[in-house]
């Protein structure tokens, strides 16, 4: 969807969709988003309950595009990483608990806080 403001509300023009033309308006970014979540199922002829991922294009006057779009991929790479590193944190907590280390051991080895310990711990509950 490409997305831009005009004088009082929003714009949202379908691109990429073989045979749709047309998008929807919102008076807010909020409200764009709930007519776009609508109209992309109509869009693409697919049932409410199918997944659509919708990428955003914003051309905002005197916002360059790459702006916002990197910003999103940043952030996508950053919600990446970090589902990563909980799943090591908890790897890694499992691995220094069941050695025998305490929580305030383990969270001196991985360089986070106890009750982040306890929160990954698979012995929850067990103190030390």
């Amino acid at each position: 969807m490409r997305i831009r403001p005009e004088a009082d509300y929003w714009v949202a023009i379908v691109e990429d969709v073989p045979d749709f033309h047309g998008g929807v308006t919102g008076d807010t970014l909020p409200e764009l988003y709930e007519e776009i979540d609508v109209l992309k199922h109509f869009a693409l002829n697919v049932p409410k309950e199918t997944r659509v991922d919708v990428t955003y294009i914003y051309d905002i006057p005197n916002v360059p595009v790459e702006i916002v779009t990197d910003y999103w991929h940043l952030r996508e790479q950053r919600d990446e990483v970090s589902s990563r590193l909980n799943e090591a944190a908890a790897t890694a907590v499992a691995a220094l608990r069941g050695a025998g280390l305490s929580v305030r051991d383990a969270a001196a080895v991985l360089g986070i806080s106890r009750s982040r310990v306890d929160q990954l711990s698979p012995r929850a509950g067990i103190r030390g």
